[in-house]
């Protein structure tokens, strides 16, 4: 029999009847909705950690770089973090976070109900909200895994996860957590950050006063924090003294003197990465590149490496010295900006903003008159003037040569420019237009001492000493020497220094090369040659030894660019990094062979994993012996006679050889002891020529010297080794030829073979 809701008579149920079906609807849709809240709570514990990812938390902790003596070359990561065991955590500090965060944090269980209610009533009686509800181990959930958008479902969330990790962690854990992950302001995450940004101590040398006031902070870091507002962050310490005493953690005795405190607070604090940049990149790209670790700057890693921080210090400081030096030399390129009312008040756009200028003593000044003599400027500070005998460089970069005649060329009123104190006077100065880099290695294992890859890291990030490619020159020609040697030259051999006419292509296009000094020589020893760096008898050798194994050996000294099969690259044609060329040279004081680059010695991991060690490579073999003493021979005597004069400035015996290419576009010189290669190059990026009668002597070589006369003393005076197959007999310096009879002028050649005085 169907039955029909309209046939039912509703009015025969009796009142009991009534109450018992109603309970039962009301029971059903309870049972449904704690079913439907039951399903809501599972699908969003399943969007939530497990209880073993919260068991095995890892914190993000910066990466850690040292160079060779353990000196701290960078901190890398987002955080500014330290984890420290609870051991080192005083109590003082432990009680103070407790007391002024969640008081009842031992007795409940992830979510406090009783501190939710009494929050509700606080905040309704003040018509505001004075009072959180958040327990320690809520807010532990919002900083590790949740948006700090203010949603249900969010809410939600916080609660299943604060319950979830009270279960699966002890109440020390917790606050350990806690204690290790929140911010404290001014790049602090964690107690230790914080005792180290604003004590300058360690975590566990803090006193009541200084852990009372690091637990005030989080609450509101833009208000709290010490070294925003000392006298707010004072008011807060001692609530939290307050609330210690009155939970009764402390003594009223001891709230009361801690209260007198007077906080000392580190007047700044370390930058995280500001050593060694050009240097910190190439370590980081290795490791992410090559050794595949993901989120390297979070690892906790630390990273020891071969730079000698002593050294890279001195080569920043060269470079830098001598790029500001030959920016005198390219003439002025301009004033900084023109001063305009709506850019803000004189003090703002007078403001340095390039602080690694700031930290060279630029200041930025308004111009406010010009006449031919004088420039009248205001920084600062002071009104000075400008006195053109002082700025005589400063000619327009573009167009002009000599000297400046008269400030109204480059000047007009309301120009800003960089002025510089020097000698108790102001002069004008300006950002370097050009740029440097510099390399410095031990030829014997590959390790990088010292990478400056420009004039500043802050300024442009592209790292030229390995990065950029370009025109070698002069400088790859003691590979041309090499290949001759190995093919049984001697350095005494000699060739025609003459004209040549090479006819390029069917067109009729002719290659006429020339010396530097655009003379010719007549017969010249290969020794004379590469001294004094005559590019015409490069060529011819280069011709009689065959370009082909030039090219190859090159590939052996580890040049990898493109090398077309042409004599013009005897004479340096193609394109070369920095880094090439100065592992190149590591051969000739290494006895012929090469190593790899080598800059990384370990890493020790944060979780215990074995440290993981870096080897140098397996060494090269490149040339012989012999070959490798014989051209050091000859860079010495570069160094003592040829091109390579400056560097005799370095009170060690030294070889070298300097690089220009086309137009001066790009100067070289690498000079190396038997311990030390050392290499740097000086252009623009541009591929600008340098100014007229730029070249390797005296753009690129200066900077070695200023580099090398600060180092060397940390080599001692160890000489270039001696190969075993060489030979040295006494030559006539007019004939070249060997002899053992009388002779006015003669010199001592070394030889790769024993030789009979006939040879």
């Amino acid at each position: 029999m169907k039955f029909n809701f309209k046939d039912f008579d509703f009015k025969s149920l009796t009142a009991g009847q009534v109450v018992l079906a109603a309970g039962l609807a009301m029971l059903a849709m309870a049972l449904l909705g704690m079913l439907a809240l039951a399903f809501y709570f599972f699908m969003m514990s399943r969007e939530l950690p497990s209880t073993e990812e919260l068991k095995n938390f890892k914190y993000k902790r910066p990466t850690m770089i040292y160079d060779r003596n353990g000196k701290q070359i960078a901190e890398l990561g987002e955080e500014r973090r330290y984890p420290v065991g609870m051991e080192k955590i005083p109590d003082n500090l432990q009680n103070a976070v407790v007391a002024v965060e969640d008081a009842r944090f031992y007795e409940h269980g992830g979510v406090d109900m009783m501190g939710i209610m009494r929050a509700f009533v606080t905040n309704i009686r003040a018509g505001r909200v004075v009072e959180g509800g958040s327990t320690l181990t809520q807010q532990l959930v919002k900083i590790l895994y949740l948006t700090p958008e203010k949603k249900l479902k969010r809410k939600v969330k916080e609660q299943i996860l604060a319950y979830k990790i009270d279960k699966a962690l002890s109440k020390k854990e917790i606050l350990l957590m806690y204690l290790n992950q929140v911010y404290f302001g001014r790049g602090s995450y964690g107690v230790q950050a914080a005792a180290m940004n604003y004590f300058g101590k360690d975590v566990s040398e803090l006193t009541l006063g200084e852990c009372a006031m690091i637990a005030g902070i989080p609450k509101a870091p833009g208000i709290y924090a010490p070294h925003l507002s000392l006298d707010k962050s004072i008011k807060r310490r001692n609530h939290v003294l307050y609330r210690m005493a009155e939970v009764g953690y402390i003594t009223e005795a001891q709230y009361k003197e801690a209260a007198r405190e007077v906080p000392v607070i580190v007047d700044k604090i370390q930058p995280k990465n500001l050593l060694a940049g050009y240097f910190v990149d190439y370590v980081k790209k290795y490791l992410t590149e090559v050794e595949k670790i993901e989120d390297l700057d979070n690892s906790g890693m630390a990273i020891y490496t071969t730079l000698d921080l002593d050294m890279q210090t001195k080569a920043e400081e060269a470079v830098k010295e001598n790029l500001l030096e030959l920016s005198e030399q390219t003439g002025y390129y301009g004033p900084v900006a023109k001063f305009l009312s709506e850019n803000g008040t004189m003090s703002e756009q007078l403001k340095m903003d390039k602080s690694y200028l700031a930290e060279l003593d630029f200041e930025k000044a308004l111009v406010t008159k010009v006449t031919s003599s004088v420039a009248y400027v205001t920084t600062l500070s002071e009104e000075a003037e400008l006195k053109i005998e002082d700025c005589r460089w400063a000619r327009p970069a573009e167009g002009k040569t000599g000297r400046l005649n008269s400030f109204s060329e480059i000047l007009s009123e309301n120009d800003i420019v960089y002025v510089r104190m020097k000698g108790g006077k102001y002069r004008l100065v300006q950002d370097p237009p050009i740029e440097g880099a510099l390399l410095s290695i031990a030829p014997q294992d590959g390790a990088i001492y010292a990478m400056v890859g420009g004039f500043d890291y802050r300024k442009s990030m592209f790292n030229r000493a390995y990065q950029a490619k370009r025109q070698a020159g002069s400088l790859q020609k003691p590979i041309v020497y090499s290949a001759a040697l190995e093919s049984g030259m001697n350095m005494m051999s000699q060739v025609l220094d003459a004209p040549i006419e090479k006819q390029l292509n069917e067109e009729g296009e002719v290659w006429r090369p020339k010396n530097s000094s655009g003379d010719y020589f007549g017969n010249t020893t290969l020794k004379d040659a590469l001294t004094h760096s005559r590019n015409l008898v490069t060529i011819k050798l280069a011709e009689q030894v065959g370009i082909g194994r030039i090219i190859e050996l090159a590939r052996k000294f580890g040049i990898e660019g493109e090398m077309n099969r042409e004599l013009a690259v005897s004479i340096g044609s193609n394109s070369v990094t920095l880094q090439e060329m100065v592992y190149a040279y590591s051969v000739f004081p290494n006895m012929g062979v090469r190593y790899k680059p080598y800059f990384i010695t370990k890493l020790v991991y944060p979780d215990g994993k074995p440290e993981k060690e870096f080897p140098p490579s397996e060494p090269v073999p490149v040339i012989k012996e012999s070959t490798a003493q014989i051209i050091t021979d000859t860079l010495v005597n570069a160094v003592d006679h040829g091109t390579a004069r400056r560097a005799l400035a370095i009170p060690r015996v030294v070889g070298g050889k300097t690089g220009t290419a086309n137009d001066s576009k790009d100067t070289w010189f690498v000079g190396y002891m038997s311990d030390l290669v050392s290499g740097t190059w000086v252009g623009f990026d541009d591929f600008k020529p340098l100014p007229r009668g730029a070249s390797g002597s005296n753009a690129a070589l200066p900077q070695w010297v200023r580099y090398t006369g600060k180092v060397y003393p940390k080599f001692g005076r160890k000489m270039f080794p001696v190969a075993k197959d060489v030979s040295y007999f006494r030559v006539d310096a007019e004939t070249k030829q060997i002899t053992d009879g009388y002779s006015d002028e003669f010199s001592f050649e070394p030889y790769d073979r024993p030789m009979s005085i006939t040879e």
